[in-house]
């Protein structure tokens, strides 16, 4: 994995949530919130791959557990997703309240929810690049 394919990756969803705010498709498609928690799992999961391959060529650590890297690339995911989750919550309590937009935080069951999609989408990157590792 590099840094390169990693970052497009990123921009990528970025810019379909981007789209998604403008058009309003959270508000019309409740579960798309659900898939694009995957997605940003899944591509931050490619980041934290991408700085634990560089981290490992750098030090020339011999041979780590997969088990090891399964928990730097779900913790680097889950650290960011926690963030978002954050992030979500200031904007509700403030930017919403004040210019009337749509609340991002539904319920905590819909944060927990957002988290468990982190780390499916975690997973599913760690075991699709695996390999690279």
């Amino acid at each position: 994995m590099t840094f390169k394919r990693a970052f497009r990756a990123i921009l990528l969803v970025i810019v379909v949530h981007i789209i998604f705010l403008v058009l309003g498709t959270y508000s019309r498609i409740g579960d798309i919130d659900i898939l694009m928690h995957f997605a940003g799992g899944f591509v931050i999961g490619m980041l934290a791959i991408a700085i634990h391959h560089k981290m490992v060529e750098h030090h020339r650590t011999p041979s780590i557990p997969a088990w090891y890297h399964f928990t730097f690339v779900v913790g680097l995911v889950m650290l960011i997703g926690v963030a978002w989750e954050f992030h979500e919550y200031v904007l509700d309590n403030t930017a919403a309240i004040w210019w009337n937009w749509d609340r991002s935080q539904l319920s905590l069951g819909d944060t927990m929810l957002d988290l468990v999609m982190d780390f499916i989408g975690a997973t599913a990157a760690f075991t699709y690049f695996k390999r690279q590792l």
